[in-house]
């Protein structure tokens, strides 16, 4: 069952990349086409997540279709140092991974490493029209462009149309609850709102931009920063809606959320992209909309996390390795969602009103987040501000939980 899934999903993606091409006129084998190289090539792809596997076997059949001088071996590795792995069989073994993904958080790592090479054969590809900004900083480091862009991850609010509708801030959705009926069409539904309050990624916008980890790069480590009344302001409010909606930090997790959202059983949970699909496939009539502010003048700020494709310097075709790099991030971008369930970083076009309604609210809403940061330390910054929150919604009084918070990043 799962290699026919597999199989409808890669058929899936020829057709969808065949018909952008028609109707836009354009070479999806380009890169590969324009490549002039003399004797055959292998470059070996390196990756430590399952879910890239059907596309990255979809990029190498046709790249190869289109440049049989080149050949792609995807490698599926463990992650556990990843980057250390790299390195030693690149130096040491001569296994070189000419390529690899990576999440742009190890981005300075990487490149302290010397395992970066600067996206610059095609870099006239990588605009804000064709990847938006964040995609752009998040492969950047100390302002040049080195990553491939290919996913993204970011959190938004979902809503069971059939149930509920949009909101734009918590008081709307508290509104919703206090008002709710049962009708014929909402009688499946147990629970109007829950998410995943322990998630960093899916609660770091709640503190409203208070909190600058990395500055607008997010590769200075020296640019952190809290701005505490602010700070103080969001978490109590943060903190009204655990007792407005009863939601009990260790019984919910992202899954847990979706799969019930998908049943029919939830109005209302903030999710990411890498749960969209249990969504989207459960036939759940759907809609997406920002996270509602936590009051008029507290917007809530996302960060998103990316992951890029890399070329390695010690590489043997150089060039050849930026093409795949290429190919993969933009060239075959149309079939990243069929393959993986993601959603790839290059703003696709497709003239659909659900395709708008749904993915474009998300580029919408990833185009105005902020990049995770990437700077070498900045996972300790991250994991402290996690317990913050864990503890101010587990009900730590939270003037403590600031101060504590605040001495780490050694802001008062």
């Amino acid at each position: 069952m799962k290699q026919l899934k597999r199989a409808a999903a890669v058929l899936l993606a020829v057709c969808l990349i065949f018909s952008l091409a028609a109707c836009g006129g354009v070479n999806i084998d380009k890169t590969a086409k324009n490549l002039h190289i003399e004797q055959a090539e292998n470059i070996r792809v390196w990756y430590c997540d399952d879910r890239y596997t059907d596309y990255l076997n979809f990029v190498a059949d046709r790249f190869h279709s289109a440049n049989e001088l080149v050949t792609i071996e995807p490698v599926l590795v463990d992650s556990d140092n990843y980057l250390e792995n790299i390195y030693e069989e690149s130096v040491r073994n001569g296994n070189v991974a000419d390529v690899y993904l990576m999440l742009t958080d190890e981005l300075e790592k990487a490149s302290m490493m010397g395992l970066t090479v600067e996206n610059s054969t095609y870099s006239d590809l990588y605009t804000q029209k064709n990847y938006g900004n964040s995609a752009i900083e998040a492969a950047s480091y100390k302002g040049k462009l080195y990553g491939y862009p290919v996913t993204f991850d970011v959190p938004f609010l979902v809503y069971n149309k059939n149930a509920a509708s949009s909101v734009e801030t918590f008081s709307q959705l508290i509104d919703y609850c206090h008002n709710y009926t049962v009708n014929d069409d909402n009688q499946n539904v147990e629970q109007l709102v829950s998410w995943d309050v322990s998630d960093m990624l899916v609660n770091y916008g709640f503190v409203c931009g208070s909190v600058t980890i990395g500055g607008e790069s997010g590769d200075d480590n020296t640019k952190l920063s809290a701005d505490k009344d602010l700070l103080k302001k969001s978490l109590s409010e943060f903190v009204k809606l655990r007792d407005e909606f009863g939601i009990v930090r260790a019984e919910t997790t992202l899954d847990s959320c979706a799969d019930l959202f998908a049943q029919g059983k939830l109005a209302y949970t903030i999710t990411d992209v890498s749960h969209l699909n249990t969504i989207a496939e459960s036939g759940i009539s759907y809609g997406v909309c920002n996270i509602p502010a936590l009051s008029d003048d507290m917007q809530i700020e996302n960060i998103s996390e990316n992951l890029c494709a890399f070329v390695n310097p010690y590489s043997s075709d150089v060039q050849t390795a930026k093409a795949v790099a290429n190919a993969m991030s933009y060239d075959y971008a149309a079939a990243v969602n069929s393959t993986t369930g993601l959603l790839s970083s290059r703003t696709i076009s497709i003239n659909s009103k659900e395709y708008k309604d749904t993915y474009g609210k998300i580029y919408e809403i990833y185009s105005e987040a902020d990049d995770k940061a990437k700077f070498m330390g900045a996972a300790y910054f991250y994991t402290k501000f996690d317990i913050m929150l864990h503890q101010v919604w587990d009900g730590t009084d939270i003037e403590t939980s600031v101060n504590s918070f605040l001495s780490e990043l050694k802001v008062q």
